[in-house]
């Protein structure tokens, strides 16, 4: 028994050249029909993939340029707070410092006005006593004098009386 692996004889050699052929074709056939789409295909995911990694990276830079953008505006709002609220707390002792000075000058001024009131009632009354004490002296004078005196005494003890009672000091 002889047998051999590979036995070169002319039909061993035309199968191998149709076979090799037939492979060579299929190839091509493969390539025009399966490769090419499929490559074509993977060309596009892959430009598709590049193009979705680019728009990333592009959203990603975007979204850090407005992060710090908030950020600032964020920073500045409180600094333009904390600026209103110093402004607030000066307008508000200002207008603290404003009312209270009002309120003095008004004090002062209802002060005065009642010492003023205070004088002009107490002279008032100084008069209505002196008046009081005259009317209440010339009628016990003339009283006294009617059972004691004649006229002309009377008139000089009225006199002496009404004079006396004008330096009256312990009205004042």
């Amino acid at each position: 028994m002889d047998s051999k692996i590979i036995e070169f004889s002319m039909v061993t050699v035309w199968e191998w050249f149709w076979q090799v052929l037939a492979l060579v074709i299929i190839v091509l056939i493969l390539k025009k029909l399966l490769f090419k789409p499929v490559s074509d295909f993977l060309e596009k995911r892959r430009q598709l993939i590049a193009n979705d990694v680019q728009s990333a990276a592009n959203s990603r830079k975007q979204a850090q340029a407005l992060e710090m953008d908030y950020n600032n505006k964020i920073a500045h709002i409180n600094q333009e707070a904390d600026m209103i609220l110093k402004d607030a707390r000066a307008k508000a002792l200002a207008r603290e410092s404003q009312i209270i000075d009002e309120a003095k000058q008004e004090a002062l001024a209802i002060k005065e006005k009642a010492q003023e009131d205070i004088r002009l009632e107490q002279e008032k009354v100084k008069a209505e006593i002196k008046a009081e004490m005259i009317e209440v002296a010339a009628l016990m004078a003339s009283k006294f004098v009617q059972s004691s005196m004649d006229k002309s005494k009377q008139d000089v003890l009225i006199a002496e009386i009404i004079d006396e009672m004008g330096d009256v000091s312990w009205l004042q």
